[in-house]
């Protein structure tokens, strides 16, 4: 049996309320599989990457790139990502635990209360405690593509930790191109590239606005340094 998702009590059971939920744990077991092999026969190229605890700030499309990507260059880390209580959400909440890793279940978008929001606060400040590395898709979980909102930030203000922009290249470069972050898809044997951007750190009364702009910044110039280097575009 799946495992509780790291967060707010109760999460378990609603997940399994949903239909087909037998099918998503399924899928999301076999893209841990998946995204195993990958890390295990793509040639990695770029600098060294940081092995601090961290939040990481990525594209969506990045998803399964990035996590090949740690899974390989951060052995031994416990990363911890963002789900919801939908069939996507078991997904990745599957595939996380057969990384090894965690996922923070988030509240069904409308039903947001001050209860589960403090909930989810307290356990993203759980994993800062337990030296855990927290990874969010910053256009996530439905676009616009590349526009990243201000989620990561909060993020990073509620765990204490500094954000780290990531970028992921890929050769060959497959995407899904109909979905709306043409998600990359690495393949076994491909040449995966990652690039870092500089921290940046929220403090616990900050203004997020101006450190988004930042980070928007900094993920675009990072997202074109990997695929300029690369070689694709």
């Amino acid at each position: 049996m799946e495992p509780p998702p790291i967060g707010p009590s109760g999460d378990l059971a609603r997940v399994e309320r949903v239909r087909f939920g037998w099918l998503a744990r399924l899928f999301g077991r076999g893209l841990a599989l998946y995204v195993r092999l990958v890390a295990r026969t793509a040639h990695f190229s770029g600098p060294p990457v940081r092995q601090d605890q961290v939040v990481f700030a990525i594209w969506h499309e990045s998803n399964l790139g990035a996590a090949a990507a740690a899974y390989r260059l951060r052995p031994g880390h416990v990363h911890v990502s963002f789900s919801t209580r939908r069939f996507r959400g078991i997904v990745m909440n599957a595939m996380l635990h057969g990384l090894g890793w965690g996922a923070v279940t988030l509240p069904e978008s409308g039903k947001q209360g001050s209860r589960e929001a403090t909930s989810v606060s307290r356990a993203m400040a759980r994993v800062g405690r337990e030296g855990k590395s927290l990874v969010a898709s910053c256009d996530g979980p439905a676009g616009p593509h590349r526009v990243a909102k201000p989620g990561v930030l909060i993020v990073a203000r509620e765990s204490g930790l500094p954000v780290l922009p990531w970028a992921v290249a890929a050769r060959p470069p497959v995407r899904l191109t109909r979905r709306w972050d043409r998600q990359l898809v690495p393949l076994p044997f491909c040449r995966l590239r990652v690039e870092e951007g500089e921290l940046l750190r929220v403090g616990p009364r900050e203004r997020i606005r101006p450190i988004l702009v930042r980070l928007q910044e900094e993920l675009d110039r990072i997202s074109r340094l990997a695929d300029r280097r690369m070689g694709v575009g």
